[in-house]
């Protein structure tokens, strides 16, 4: 979203928007006057868009929604300052860029026009663009979430009302989506919605969700990758090389787990405290004897939580 400011002449619009040929865009835009103009500014003033070109051209005027070059519907009042705008029955060569005029009454006649403001470039294509798909978690947008969390995914495209399109979801692995999860199906004046409401846990990390729209038998998706943060999980131990272990041999012991973000591994031995200097995964013991027999535990965490898992070293007497 890009906004332009002069003289207290303000608009906020998308730098480009996309659709598919024989539908519809939607162009989200808001405005701003300066304040010697506020008393011009009434619900009759006229929001008119026009194509930029020698001459530009007008294509749509808010009084009068059917009868321009470009049909559709302005959403909201002049005086809330507000010009969304959908397009309906969009050609190849509705592709450009279009600026925004305003006319209210008495001196207020002003286009938001560069270089001081910037355009709307539309772009109509032959085949569909993508839904867009979004990840939310306490009603935020993330790009990553926590075990245990509610978390929402939702899916959208524009609303054409002459155009019905429908929104499903996939997923791999695939019995992720089942009857148990809630998929909303909602719409407004400007957007198609499908939403995927559920608990994420430490399966959802890096599984895929697919969000295909179909629309005039043409389909498009999307896929978003979850990044599922979660404590350590399934942590194991084993001693290398396996089987007797003999005095003044080399031994390793190794730890390993499941966890996002990577863990941090210490071990320790039941009648000691943290081995130093810290070990990480691996702790190899060199000359191995009698002494070193016992229990040690490996202890994986990050900032989710620990768990630990132990392995029993026991020395043989050399013969």
């Amino acid at each position: 979203m890009f906004v332009s400011v002069l003289c207290g002449f303000s608009i906020s619009l998308p730098e480009k928007v996309e659709a598919l040929e024989g539908s519809c865009v939607f162009i989200p835009c808001t405005f701003n006057i300066d304040e010697d103009y506020k008393d011009d500014l009434t619900d009759t003033a006229k929001r008119l868009w026009y194509k930029d070109g020698k001459p530009a051209v007008l294509v749509f005027d808010s009084s009068s929604p059917d009868s321009g070059q470009l049909k559709g519907e302005i959403f909201g009042k002049a005086t809330e300052k507000r010009c969304s705008t959908r397009f309906d029955n969009l050609k190849l060569t509705d592709s450009g860029s279009y600026y925004l005029r305003l006319e209210g009454s008495g001196r207020l006649q002003y286009n938001y026009m560069k270089p001081q403001h910037s355009y709307v470039e539309i772009v109509v294509k032959a085949s569909p663009p993508n839904p867009t798909v979004l990840l939310f978690q306490d009603q935020q947008e993330v790009m990553e979430v926590t075990e245990g969390k509610s978390v929402t995914l939702s899916c959208f495209k524009i609303f054409c009302p002459s155009l019905p399109s429908s929104l499903t979801w996939s997923s791999s692995p695939e019995h992720l989506i089942n009857a148990n999860i809630p998929k909303l199906q909602h719409q407004n004046q400007t957007h198609y919605y499908s939403d995927l409401m559920f608990t994420v846990t430490h399966h959802h990390h890096r599984a895929e969700f697919t969000c295909t729209a179909t629309q005039q038998q043409i389909t498009t998706h999307s896929t978003r990758q979850l990044h599922v943060q979660y404590a350590p999980k399934s942590v194991s131990a084993h001693v290398s090389p396996a089987g007797v272990i003999v005095e003044g041999h080399s031994v390793t012991l190794s730890c390993s787990s499941e966890a996002n973000p990577a863990v941090k591994y210490s071990w320790y031995k039941h009648t000691e405290g943290d081995l130093k200097p810290p070990t990480g995964p691996n702790l190899t013991i060199i000359n191995i004897n009698r002494s070193h027999s016992g229990r040690y535990y490996c202890r994986a965490g990050n900032q989710h939580g620990t768990q630990n898992t132990s392995v029993l070293l026991d020395v043989q007497c050399k013969y």
